[in-house]
């Protein structure tokens, strides 16, 4: 057994093959796992067998038998918590050149697919469960963790497609069998160890759209611009190509597999799509954008500089003036420019992986059996977004200063110095690219084999992970040369700079040169480190229940030690926080920690026998951890399952206290301004949903209500960083179901899940900071806005300035996250005709999905279940599923798969409709349900398999939420199905 992590490293274990000795509960055996691992794998080309062939590879599998779960190997023990499982051909038949393309469309997992996020995306794929983030899901490849990415987070990347031999998905908490982290549940990778021959794979594909929407291409036309029309070909395209390579050697003793794949697939721009070629408004039909436009425009403030005791000061103008002018010509009017900044922005991002790896094994004797495992990826990422330039860049200018020509006295300004607030969008420059390559491997060595002639095994490994990344990000202006550049090179204040050259944004006549000097190159380096060392005895104690008709008490012992470390470290400007389009300064971190564990785990066999009542089964499990940074925790589990019906129903259930310990970026990264990533200023635009007297509660005086400027881009600042006072979350979850066989090969299943993390690491929120300070005078200390310049924003002004207007949103163990539901599986086949039909169901019901972002105050709780609602971040259908139905005959299979995205509400928290005037208005009637259509077939001929494929072939497109904050990329919530049909094909060769 291999303990990694935090956690026992028990998947692996488990896959070993394990003969049975008796044969009285071999069905029974059969049975329960066939229904706790409710199974697609029919949908591939496994369907394509001969009856008599199926037959004969059950038969095999009754001598073969795996368990999941538990770290106890057992022959005959009953498995207490529900597992899906995604077979290997579903990747091929469905065409998922990625892991996270398939998996996270289950509906025990969020729809998450980072290849269609651009700006703030991760960079990189990640696995979440039940809406509670990627670091309170464990995900591992044969049991064992992964290294951390540049994120804190696993990255399942390195996970090729192609030698998997199955997936599991496992609901509910695991901390006592796989440690800290596995909170909402554990996604494992299965990898076929014991691959025998040559396989070769190609594989194409490619996205296609029909440009038709009248609506859209009305909004572009309407605001003047050309959005695409008519069939946009293939495009994004995708393209890879793998090799594995695998058999025994030493009369069977030992066997080795290797494996090398390659993918790499095109940019897909929001230029390419009609619907995304402008961002909208959130709040109305019309395309909108960005303040920060071409060409510039300037906010003009009269500035004395004797006030504050000499530190200067702006000069209110009266209330309802616009202090916005741009250049006309010949001098300087009121007036403004909006960008659209969509359509050079990525919509799929650029990306090529290459991972590699071995596995291999020798059995010297049955005692000692060295192995080892290797797993490789190289990757590099792209992120595009649109242009740098001076967002909002103030300087203090004297008035008779040429370069700012008739300013002054076209804006009014009565004193000898003006503050201006330049605004202007480097479309000079090009566009800005942070480049990624990351690089990771994970190596593990072992030994294995039997205590001498005994029931008992041992498991000694020693695993090391690492994963490096590093990002150069191009044409970001640096913030220190704006000014400069701007004032002519030779101001007394803001100086100059090597290369510099005059920037004349005053009359929009600027040298693309001069732009080019401004812009500046970053450079990031992350390093995370893993390293476990674990030891484990696994067997019988002798002995058992007088009614367990001869089953002995299993059992398994063992200790782990892990470490972790993770380093980061950026040039110079970005430390600084110097790069204009950053929002924030980026500051290093180089941390580390280590934890020492201690666990048990005891399988009780309480009762087996004959007739109505076959079985019944109660697991133990028990941890102790000493975590260096977060002191020492206990998880502990209790599991029950009974067969019943001569073996075809079984009932399970579970007891698990699971934790999820804070990472070292969540105790030691430092403190600083940046943009939020959700959240807005509740209190800004004309007409804010909320009163005077309540915005005055925020900052805002009464005679400047009305009149705070809201960001065009929805982005603003908060107060955010690390808290080394962090404990672990804490987490009870609980899982009851059952699965049954009423007729010959019809399996069903059905369980109750529920989730509860207290202590829950978290600010308090964004919005709901604000809301407690208008609607109960609480947390009103936290929201601070800039008055500089009258404004009294929370936006405008530099994230390196501590003056800037921000909300204080530091973590804490504060929140409450409950998750409850139900997860339903189907499977039922038969013959007809020449061939073989299957059908199957995964679905879940969410029942509950509620947060509570201050554990201390009732009213900050809500519940998102079918629900879309931006000031909540609420995005939650009730009821999601997959299912599918395939034909197989001679050489050919065809195929149908309905995707199934449940309906949503648009209304508050409380059930109430939402009908400010800020509201989402592409929201007013809900999201409907949304139903995606895939068709797929196959032909084999000798040693080749054919397969082709169209996903999403009605072409829908995604729902809409404009530039709100529940919008992932472009105009569209996240989840869906983005740029239309999906077209694959692919080639396999076996030998």
């Amino acid at each position: 057994m291999t303990l990694n992590g935090r956690f026992i490293g028990e998947f692996s274990r488990l896959e070993r093959e394990m003969t049975l000795k008796t044969t009285k509960l071999r069905d029974a055996i059969v049975f329960a796992l066939a229904v706790s691992a409710t199974t697609m794998a029919g949908t591939g080309l496994a369907m394509a067998q001969e009856q008599e062939q199926t037959e004969t590879s059950t038969a095999v599998e009754l001598d073969a038998i795996t368990v999941t779960g538990s770290r106890i190997k057992s022959q005959t023990f009953t498995a207490s918590s529900p597992i899906t499982e995604i077979s290997s051909e579903e990747f091929t038949t469905f065409g998922a050149t990625t892991v996270e393309d398939l998996v996270n469309q289950y509906p025990q997992v969020d729809l998450s697919f980072d290849n269609f996020e651009n700006n703030g995306a991760f960079g990189h794929a990640t696995i979440s469960m039940r809406g509670l983030g990627p670091e309170r899901t464990l995900t591992l490849v044969n049991g064992r963790r992964l290294p951390f990415s540049r994120n804190e987070v696993v990255d399942p990347s390195i996970v090729p497609a192609a030698i998997i031999r199955r997936v599991d998905i496992l609901s509910g908490g695991a901390s006592a069998i796989y440690g800290a982290d596995a909170v909402a549940g554990v996604v494992n990778f299965v990898l076929d160890d014991k691959f025998e021959g040559l396989s070769l794979n190609l594989g194409y594909s490619a996205y296609q759209h029909d440009n038709d929407n009248e609506y859209w291409q009305g909004l572009n036309e309407d605001a003047g611009f050309e959005a695409p029309s008519g069939n946009s070909g293939f495009d994004g395209i995708s393209r890879n190509a793998d090799i594995v390579l695998g058999g025994s050697f030493a009369d069977n003793r030992g066997h080795a597999v290797g494996w090398l794949t390659w993918r790499e697939n095109d940019a897909l721009y929001h230029g390419q799509r009609d619907y995304s070629h402008c961002s909208v408004w959130y709040d109305a039909p019309q395309c909108g954008g960005s303040g920060t436009a071409h060409p510039g425009r300037f906010t003009v403030n009269r500035w004395d500089p004797t006030l504050n005791d000499g530190a200067g000061g702006v000069i209110p103008w009266p209330q309802g003036t616009n202090a916005n002018y741009v250049y006309n010509g010949s001098g300087y009017e009121n007036g403004s420019y909006v960008y659209n900044y969509a359509p050079i922005n990525f919509y799929q991002r650029p990306d090529k992986r290459i991972t590699a790896g071995f596995m291999g094994s020798y059995e010297i004797n049955e005692y000692f059996e060295p192995y080892i495992e290797a797993l490789f990826l190289e990757r590099s990422s792209d992120i595009q977004i649109a242009e740098s330039g001076a967002f909002g860049v103030p300087v203090n200018v004297d008035c008779t200063n040429p370069r700012i020509g008739t300013l002054c006295a076209d804006a009014g300004v009565d004193t000898d110095m003006a503050r201006i607030t330049m605004w202007k969008r480097n479309v000079e420059g090009g566009p800005r690219i942070s480049m990624w390559d990351d690089n990771t491997h994970r190596i593990t060595a072992g030994l294995r084999g039997n205590f001498f002639d005994s029931s008992w095994t041992y498991d000694v490994s020693l695993v090391s992970g690492k994963t490096k990344s590093i990002e150069i990000g191009k044409n970001d202006f640096l913030i220190s040369r704006i000014a400069a550049a701007a004032l002519g090179c030779n101001d007394p204040v803001y100086g100059t700079f090597q290369g510099c050259q005059p920037y004349d944004i005053w009359t929009d006549d600027i040298d693309p040169e001069a732009a080019q000097a401004m812009a500046g190159t970053s450079f990031s380096s992350f390093k995370t480190g893993y390293r476990a060392f674990s030891a484990e005895a696994n067997g019988y104690l002798g002995w058992g229940f007088p009614t367990a008709d001869g089953e002995e008490i299993g059992l398994a012992v063992g200790m782990q030690r892990s470490d972790y470390s993770f380093f980061s470290e950026y040039d110079s400007d970005s430390a600084a926080g110097n790069f204009a389009g950053a929002g924030a300064a980026s500051l290093p971190v180089d941390a580390s920690n280590t934890v020492n564990e201690f666990f048990f785990e005891a399988a009780l066999p309480i009762y087996v026998g004959d007739g109505a009542f076959n079985r019944f089964d109660a697991s133990l499990g028990y941890r102790y951890s000493d975590d260096e940074t977060s002191g020492i925790y206990d998880t502990y589990k209790l599991g029950l399952s009974s067969v019943f019906w001569d073996n075809k129903l079984l009932v399970r259930g579970g007891y698990n206290r699971a934790v999820r310990a804070p990472g070292l970026n969540d105790l030691y990264y430092t403190q600083r301004i940046a943009l939020n990533d959700g959240g807005t200023d509740l209190c800004a635009g004309p007409n804010p949903s909320y009163t005077a007297a309540q915005c005055a509660l925020t900052g805002v005086p009464v005679d400047a209500y009305g009149n705070v400027p809201g960001n065009p881009a929805n982005q603003y600042f908060n107060l955010t960083g690390g808290n080394p006072n962090l404990a672990p979350e804490e987490a009870d979850t609980y899982t009851i179901g059952f699965a049954i066989e009423p007729i010959e090969n019809l399996n069903l299943s059905l369980d109750w899940y529920s989730i509860e993390i207290e202590g829950a690491i978290g600010g308090i929120g964004y919005n709901t900071i604000q809301i407690l300070c208008m609607e109960q005078q609480l947390y009103c200390d936290r929201i601070h806005r800039d008055a500089r310049a009258g404004e009294y924003d929370l936006w405008v002004g530099l994230a390196s300035d501590p003056a800037t207007g921000h909300i204080n949103n530091l973590p804490d163990n504060i929140g409450v996250f409950e998750r409850t539901g139900l997860d339903l599986a189907a499977d039922y086949s038969f013959s007809m005709g020449p061939g073989q039909l299957r059908t199957s169901l995964v679905g879940n019901y969410v029942l509950k999905d509620f947060t509570q972002t201050l554990a201390s105050e009732p009213s900050t709780g809500y519940d998102c279940k079918g629900l879309v609602n931006e000031t909540r971040l609420c995005q939650t259908p009730k009821w999601r599923h997959v299912a599918s139905v395939s034909y197989a005959w001679d050489r050919y299979t065809a195929g149908l798969r309905w995707r199934h995205i449940g309906g949503m509400d648009y209304k508050d928290v409380d059930g109430s409709p939402l009908l400010s005037d800020d509201r989402v208005i592409w929201l007013d009637d809900g999201v409907s349900s949304y139903n995606y259509l895939d068709l797929n077939g196959s032909l084999s001929f000798g040693q080749a398999v054919i397969s082709l494929g169209v996903n999403n072939v009605l072409d829908k497109e995604p729902p809409f939420s404009g530039d709100s904050g529940l919008s992932a990329n472009a105009n569209a919530l996240g989840g869906y199905d983005q740029v239309g049909r999906y077209i694959f094909g692919n080639i396999s060769l076996k030998f």
